[in-house]
């Protein structure tokens, strides 16, 4: 069974009498142990459907479901706690208030739970497990962008969820920085187990996916395989366009 399933999924929304389509029947699977990314360009709908993914947005029409469960039917409640401890949401943006250390930031989620000498030592267990245990007495202010991708995964994982979810991580990012929180992300679905859904920018960052859809004019395809003779080099998606 798919760790995130979404069936189907529209999304219009509304500018006085004119609807404006952003999701066109778009169906995906998440498997535990697989890292999918979403391809496509800007303002082409990928923030939308990983807001509708974490349960974040409701979908207009179709279904979306993580570990069994319909999100639409969760209770108010029940979509916290699965927010709260079963999936995760990259946000490189950090804090809302710049007085936060940035281990105290990756430590807030579990503070209620644990405390705060138990949730400062699992975020410094975080921030070790992608190479950035120096940067907890820092400030966000003072990270370089790369920087703040890392603590920001640190964040997200510190509740340890089985889905993790990134929009455009790698996004402005150089060469080997992107190299680094690609690699990251891959072991997190290999190692872990995780599900992990990501858009991403451009094709250098679908390469470390187990699965690459594109998002075109709303609707989800899936790349075909290069033949010889089909003139694609790396991937192709038929009704879209092709990627090289």
């Amino acid at each position: 069974m798919s760790l995130l399933h979404l069936q189907s999924v529209t999304k219009s929304y509304w500018r006085g009498p004119r609807e404006l389509p952003v999701l066109r029947g778009a169906s995906l699977q998440v498997a535990s142990g697989s890292l999918v990314s979403i391809y496509g360009q800007r303002s082409s709908g990928k923030t939308t459907l990983l807001q509708i993914a974490a349960g974040f947005t409701p979908p207009t029409s179709g279904h979306v479901s993580f570990e069994g469960a319909d999100l639409a039917k969760l209770s108010a409640s029940g979509l916290a706690r699965a927010h709260r401890e079963r999936i995760g949401w990259i946000d490189p943006a950090g804090p809302h208030t710049a007085e936060l250390s940035v281990g105290d930031y990756v430590a807030l989620p579990l503070y209620r739970e644990r405390g705060p000498r138990g949730s400062r030592r699992r975020a410094r267990e975080a921030l070790a497990a992608n190479g950035v245990a120096d940067l907890a007495d820092r400030h966000w202010a003072d990270l370089s962008d790369a920087a703040r991708v890392l603590c920001a995964i640190a964040q997200a994982m510190v509740r340890r969820p089985r889905l993790l979810i990134a929009d455009d991580p790698t996004a402005g990012l150089g060469i080997g920085d992107r190299e680094q929180v690609c690699t990251i992300l891959r072991s997190l679905a290999e190692d872990d187990g995780l599900g992990v859904l990501m858009a991403v920018p451009d094709m250098p960052a679908m390469l470390q996916a187990h699965e690459v859809r594109l998002l075109s004019r709303g609707r989800l395809l899936a790349p075909t395989r290069p033949t010889r003779d089909s003139g694609a080099t790396v991937l192709d998606f038929p009704g879209g366009r092709r990627s090289a």
